[in-house]
């Protein structure tokens, strides 16, 4: 990839809505990619019922706390972005599918690759669409924390850490559910193996909690609770409690996944 202006069109093969130019130039390839992906989810069907199911299934349980509570104990402020993260399982997959598998099916990632931008770039812009779209997402959720305030004094510095961590653990979740986009051209397999895995993601610390009760095991055990989720969020970020080593594992697990993400992505090139 060189430093001047390329301007270079992809013609697909498909007249569907979805399928756009991409333009590419500058340095930052990948930029490219993440605004037309980013575009994409703002048409998308699928994007579409993903916030209207997420957004209405949390505003209903979370009126139903405040009726319920007749505004005298308002939800803690970091109930809806810890519901947002139990949720990953399906919300991940669902954005994440169709990212390279629709590319392969359609057979136009192999011409993608001829652009002047390397794997790494493809990946990263992908990626970073998937997480901006999941980062609108969150923030339409402040919209209660907004009614918490004008019931009472939320706690600002726990709501800091919960929505830090929601962002944080869902880009993981994005990163690890496009790992099968690159695997499979089937957008629904893809779906399911990223749910399989970041649910095996969310169930490591009980998981690690039955491997506990055999003395032998220990050492797995505290293994198996480190890599998953839960345990670098539920106790210390969603009660607001900032640690750096979170921080990290969620910046190192988005990091491998990418990593795992691109190596694929260049397997099937060569292939190709």
């Amino acid at each position: 990839m060189t430093d001047q202006p390329i301007n270079m069109n992809v013609t697909r093969t498909n007249d569907s809505p979805l399928m756009k130019p991409v333009q590419i130039g500058g340095s930052l390839a990948f930029w490219a990619v993440f605004k037309r992906e980013f575009g994409v989810f703002f048409r998308s069907p699928i994007a579409y019922a993903v916030a209207f199911g997420v957004l209405l299934f949390m505003g209903v349980l979370f009126m139903d706390y405040i009726i319920s509570s007749n505004g005298q104990a308002p939800a803690p402020t970091q109930q809806m972005p810890g519901l947002l993260t139990f949720l990953m399982f399906l919300i991940a997959p669902l954005l994440t599918m169709r990212l390279i598998a629709e590319e392969s099916r359609e057979g136009t990632l192999e011409t993608l690759m001829t652009l002047p931008m390397n794997e790494g770039h493809f990946i990263l812009g992908k990626f970073l669409a998937a997480w901006a779209y999941y980062t609108v997402l969150l923030a339409l959720t402040l919209v209660h924390l907004a009614i918490l305030a004008s019931i009472g004094v939320p706690d600002w510095g726990v709501a800091l850490g919960a929505y830090l961590g929601a962002w944080l653990y869902g880009g993981t979740c994005i990163a690890v559910a496009l790992i099968w986009s690159a695997v499979t051209e089937d957008q629904i397999v893809a779906a399911f193996l990223g749910a399989a895995t970041i649910l095996v993601l969310y169930l490591s610390e009980s998981l690690s909690t039955s491997l506990r009760e055999q003395p032998n095991l220990t050492g797995v055990a505290d293994f198996v609770r480190e890599l998953g989720l839960q345990a670098h969020y539920g106790p210390t970020m969603l009660q607001g409690i900032i640690r750096l080593e979170d921080i990290l594992y969620f910046v190192f697990m988005i990091i491998g996944a990418l990593f795992i993400t691109t190596r694929i992505v260049e397997i099937r090139r060569w292939r190709s």
